[in-house]
């Protein structure tokens, strides 16, 4: 069975760098887990060295026990011999995000009456999310706002057109794009992100150029990026950009 059949999730590439992206912490695993659980996502196994795979959905967490359980295959040679894996790989993706995470052996054993596998928390858990994989337009009308100092000293709020990760589209007022050149950095940029709470950031502008509306009317936007972006409001654009997702995926049905 080949990575298409898991939503096109495939292994992540040894060539990644994955450290910023490495959970440890056992609540936080655990709080990953259980949203697989929730969404009941497909969730990839991959063994025997990553040459066979599997797809299961989990089925439950007990964060006390530090124990998930998923559901087992329909083809019994297989499930025995990931029961027997040394090692085996777990890939899916939950909200656009990348999740992968491995361990050195499961059991065979039941839940609710039914055979599952029960396994052990992983040690660390990758979420990996690049502004290429997952960019969402925001809402038009409450929209997300950045209170900037432009380089000629002029204060001015802004609204935004994307948001990810990696940065995000900034609308420019005006003769606002004559500022904002490429490669100018802007200090203590004020982003309200609603919902998902504020934040002090320092941006790089990467792009300025003009969009042509429909009535014709031309608008500059902006793409800037996010400098060092501090892990918690990392958490917080996270869960933001869900939101986003699923009311997205709610208007076009």
């Amino acid at each position: 069975m080949s990575a298409e059949a898991n939503g096109g999730v495939a292994p992540i590439s040894e060539h990644e760098d994955i450290a910023p992206y490495r959970i440890t912490a056992h609540m936080e695993i655990a709080f990953v887990l259980r949203s697989l659980a929730q969404n009941n996502v497909n969730l990839g196994i991959y063994f025997n060295a990553g040459r066979d795979m599997m797809l299961s959905r989990v089925l439950n967490v007990d964060s006390k026990a530090k124990q998930f359980i998923i559901d087992v295959g329909g083809h019994a040679p297989t499930n025995t011999a990931i029961a027997q894996a040394d090692r085996i790989l777990f890939v899916t993706a939950l909200d656009g995000v990348k999740v992968q995470f491995s361990v050195a052996s499961v059991v065979l054993g039941k839940f609710e009456g039914k055979p599952a596998f029960i396994i052990d928390f992983p040690n660390d858990l990758i979420k990996l999310q690049r502004r290429e994989f997952f960019r969402l337009l925001t809402p038009i009308t409450n929209p997300l706002t950045c209170d900037i100092t432009l380089p000629n000293g002029q204060k001015t709020q802004l609204e935004l057109h994307d948001i990810s990760l990696g940065g995000a589209g900034i609308w420019l007022k005006d003769e606002q794009h004559t500022q904002m050149q490429t490669g100018i950095v802007i200090s203590n940029a004020y982003f309200d992100f609603a919902a998902a709470g504020t934040a002090k950031l320092n941006i790089e502008i990467r792009s300025s150029h003009p969009i042509t509306m429909a009535h014709g009317k031309v608008r500059w936007l902006a793409g800037v990026r996010f400098i060092d972006l501090p892990r918690n409001i990392e958490t917080n654009l996270q869960k933001l950009l869900a939101h986003l997702e699923r009311e997205r995926k709610a208007l076009i049905g």
